[in-house]
């Protein structure tokens, strides 16, 4: 399975502007108040795997959204949004319960997958134009970047470029492409500073044309800052008055505007081509091509769910977004708002009896305990660099080794090499299991214990949980009765799973539950893994194994998603609608304002 390549956020690259929000720890009380059930009504088997799980977890009776949905895996993007994304919400709303459910669960019978969409008529001329300005942006680019490599060059001057990680999904290619159009450009400006004033005088008008190409009067009045402080030129104040509105007026292109663009797209174009030049038009040009993109556009249904919340407008279908819920992500400034993320898991299996007992288990180990041993199966991978995600993950198997040796009083089992547990019997009374690398076959070397937890780290090993020739891992873990899983309907990338120190060290303190524990390790949403298991299913709550204290790992315990803020999505929603509209209409003030008085001040 080949590594993930870091996802790069527009808005970082080019303002890189980033707040973190801390929190003070806090004991995670998930309740089943807090849970709704989609049940598919076209199947008995699905209603009454809901039923089960209402009755046997107390969740109230209207909590089952029973919902007409196909029988198959897969649903198409256009019955996911008409038949599970708006009922849903409506039985929520009519509910009044829209604030108060955290979790969706799906169950036995309800669709797998979520297929890639099909682009309206508009949708598909919208993407046409933004390729072909991007296509016309490139080619401009491409000779800005050979204009720039030969301005003020002098033998042994330039350094070989640092090669940029090619990036499966062509957004981040276009991204990649754009930021090493402005190195090339940035280093030209500094071979320009670092010369004589005698000899600077050769080269300005040439850096000049290449950087107002580039970047547009906004880049003109960044240059005649930087040549300002080498002494070079005069303070102008109308400079000085609008490098703050170009920061905001980048900042709410891409943060706040409306994607893709429905109307006055000549225009906006043209406005940003002047104010931004190249970049901006290549910038905002792949940002609309994202959002209509059918690139890695598939998910799974659960992963999807996540975004209930979300209109289609407000999130691009394709590649994969980052989960706000997960520990270490970066929350952004200004107070607003956030649409809320639900936790979603599942209750299902090969069989609807096999789904309902998976409830059964989990809540027979919160009585008694779960006993057993816990197997990590490491391939003895060094850690190479902080982006080597092989080398990171297969890291985490070990320390999650010593943490269990260390804090626990449960026996952990080891293998640091290539070998795998594969062969019958070498894995008996299985507390915990995560391990990798085999590609969708499972290999029967394990025997579960009641509430046992585990997961194999490989792609594709949920694409189906049904079928009888199924090889892949989650299935026919569950059919020998293991009591929760993870997996993805596709291919996800390492970084898609749970590390497992975090995922299994926050479970084994007792106050995080299974889909709490998961969304707190687990980077992305609208993306294609899914979850199986109770989602209130609390292993270690009456029996801790671990102290709190001992969660190292984590800059601060995380507090529980359950015990975060959660805006009424409804407000929220509105909200957004709001700033956008406001945003475009400021957005074009200020371009135009910005082109005016940068255009003035660059003559």
């Amino acid at each position: 399975m080949p590594a993930s390549v870091r996802f790069i956020g527009v808005l970082s690259i080019l303002l890189g502007i980033i707040f973190v929000s801390e929190v003070p720890p806090a004991r995670a009380e998930l309740s089943a108040h807090q849970v709704m059930i989609v049940a598919n009504v076209n199947s008995p088997d699905s209603l009454m795997v809901a039923e089960h799980y209402a009755t046997r977890r107390g969740i109230p009776p209207q909590h089952i959204a029973k919902l007409d949905l196909p029988l198959d895996d897969t649903i198409s993007r256009e019955d996911y949004e008409r038949r599970l994304v708006t009922p849903l919400r409506q039985a929520l709303q009519a509910q009044g319960t829209q604030k108060l459910i955290r979790v969706i669960v799906t169950v036995f019978g309800v669709p797998l997958r979520v297929a890639a969409p099909t682009l309206m008529d508009d949708e598909e001329h919208w993407r046409r134009d933004a390729a072909a300005r991007l296509g016309a942006a490139r080619v401009r680019l491409e000779d800005l970047e050979r204009r720039a490599g030969a301005i003020a060059v002098s033998a042994g001057s330039l350094a070989p470029a640092a090669p940029h990680a090619e990036s499966p999904v062509t957004y981040e290619r276009n991204i990649a492409f754009l930021l090493r159009v402005d190195e090339a450009v940035q280093a030209s400006i500094k071979r320009v500073r670092q010369l004589r004033l005698a000899a600077d005088a050769q080269w300005f008008s040439r850096l000049e044309a290449i950087v107002r190409d580039h970047q547009g009067v906004a880049g003109i009045s960044q240059l005649r800052h930087e040549l300002l402080r080498d002494g070079q030129g005069s303070e102008s104040e109308a400079i000085t008055l609008t490098r703050a509105q170009q920061a905001e007026g980048l900042q709410l292109l891409l943060g706040s505007l409306e994607l893709p663009i429905r109307d006055r797209r000549a225009d906006l174009y043209e406005q940003v081509e002047q104010v931004y030049g190249a970049y901006g038009v290549f910038g905002l040009a792949a940002m609309e091509l994202n959002q209509l993109s059918e690139e890695y556009a598939d998910a799974s249904v659960d992963s999807e769910l996540s975004l209930l919340w979300w209109d289609r407008p407000l999130y691009g279908a394709a590649w994969r977004r980052a989960n706000p819920l997960h520990h270490a992500f970066k929350k952004p400034g200004g107070g607003r708002r956030e649409i809320p993320v639900l936790m979603v898991s599942r209750l299902d299996a090969s069989t609807a009896d096999l789904a309902s007992r998976l409830v059964d288990r989990a809540m027979e180990a919160e009585r008694q305990g779960l006993a057993g041993t816990v197997y990590l199966d490491a391939r003895g991978l060094p850690v190479k660099d902080p982006s080597d995600t092989y080398g990171r993950y297969d890291q985490s198997l070990r320390d999650l080794h010593q943490f269990v040796t260390q804090h626990t009083t449960y026996r952990s089992q080891l293998d640091n090499t290539e070998v795998r547990f594969q062969r019958p019997g070498t894995a008996p009374d299985v507390a915990f299991y995560s391990g990798w690398y085999r590609l969708r076959q499972y290999e029967d070397a394990f025997t579960f214990r009641t509430g046992a937890i585990g997961y194999h780290m490989a792609s594709a090993q949920a694409v189906s949980l049904h079928s009888s020739g199924e090889s892949g891992w989650c299935k026919n873990a569950l059919d020998r009765g293991i009591t929760a899983t993870l997996g993805s309907v596709g291919e996800p990338y390492l970084d898609a799973f749970p590390e497992p120190l975090e995922f299994a060290g926050l479970l084994m303190t007792g106050q995080y539950s299974l889909v709490e524990s998961y969304y707190l390790t687990s980077r992305w949403v609208s993306w294609r893994m899914i979850l199986i298991g109770d989602p209130l299913y609390t292993p270690w709550k009456n029996r801790p194994a671990a102290k709190r204290s001992a969660l190292t790992m984590f800059p601060l315990a995380p507090i529980a998603p359950s015990d975060q803020a959660f805006a009424d999505p409804l407000f929220a929603r509105d909200d957004m609608k709001r700033l956008q509209s406001q945003s475009r209409i400021r957005l074009d003030v200020i371009l135009l304002s910005q082109a005016r008085v940068l255009g003035a001040a660059a003559h």
